[in-house]
């Protein structure tokens, strides 16, 4: 979701600014979901054959199905633009050749799983952005599903506008990636744009003792006489960005820590009580001897 706006920066001067929004996908979901039907549809039709009857499923002979694949892959690109086609592959199997007509509607009647994902994504981006699909003005598709008719006409009717397919997917994202990048460069001179980016989950960080032995529990600190003010926290987990903060955003961290420490960042999403997919880990050594060198 992206929102575009013009920034004022004096009274005859203003600069583009691109903000995103939110941002969502589902990695899963793709046009080998697609492929992975026609193979299906290709298997059965062969399989139900009368010259097959009684023999094994041509699934499980490695040269066969290489060939199914193949030719779904073509038979996906051309039902992409026409309403059937025609699937011929001799001697597929045994002497066997499989020849028949496939239809899109056919096809699009065995994607009922996979098109029933498509708008998901949408719907999770909106609700981050806080937004509905009436506040959106323009839709622009990009990459292979402009090609897949059924795809289109269900985007368009949950966005309840026309999808726009003005950019070519590619070329687009190469040049924009470079314009933000000369932008943010003093070697280059072109016009500013300014880009405005959220962190699209919630970053915790999680702080602990490499060495846990070398950790005092608030008793054992108490008894040896340390103020309550003066109580180290060995184990520390905290939120350090949100999503309403922007990609870019520093923030500094004050610790007392008189051990070799590690620091751990984890991408966790809203509510998830375990500490999620590790972003990256730090270890900070030699905290003792810098410690007694000061002193």
């Amino acid at each position: 979701m992206i929102r575009y706006s013009m920034l004022n920066q004096s009274a005859k001067k203003s600069s583009p600014h691109i903000e995103v929004l939110a941002e969502s996908a589902d990695p899963q979901l793709g046009s080998k979901d697609v492929e992975l039907v026609i193979v299906e549809i290709l298997a059965d039709r062969f399989n139900a054959l009368p010259e097959r009857e009684g023999k094994e499923d041509v699934r499980k002979n490695v040269r066969a199905i290489k060939r199914v694949f193949k030719e779904a892959l073509k038979i996906k690109e051309i039902l992409s633009a026409n309403k059937a086609a025609s699937v011929k592959i001799p001697e597929l199997l045994d002497y066997v050749t499989l020849k028949f007509e496939l239809q899109r509607e056919e096809l699009e009647s065995r994607l009922t799983d996979f098109l029933a994902k498509v708008t998901v994504p949408i719907d999770a981006a909106l609700e981050r952005a806080g937004l509905t699909v009436e506040d959106i003005d323009q839709v622009e598709l990009l990459g292979g599903g402009i090609r897949n008719p059924k795809i289109v006409e269900i985007l368009e009717k949950h966005m309840k506008r026309e999808a726009g397919v003005h950019l070519n997917g590619d070329e687009a994202m190469c040049f924009g990636s470079a314009f933000i990048a000369t932008n943010s460069s003093s070697a280059f001179k072109v016009k500013q744009v300014y880009l405005t980016q959220n962190v699209p989950h919630d970053v915790w960080v999680k702080i602990s003792p490499v060495d846990p032995k070398q950790a005092l529990t608030e008793e054992e600190q108490k008894a040896e006489g340390a103020e309550e003010d003066d109580i180290i926290k060995y184990w520390q987990d905290f939120k350090l960005f949100n999503t309403s903060d922007y990609l870019g955003k520093s923030k500094g961290l004050s610790l007392n820590y008189p051990v070799d420490l590690k620091i751990e960042l984890f991408k966790r999403e809203e509510n998830e009580a375990e500490d999620g997919l590790l972003l990256d880990s730090f270890q900070v050594t030699g905290v003792k001897s810098m410690i007694e060198q000061e002193v």
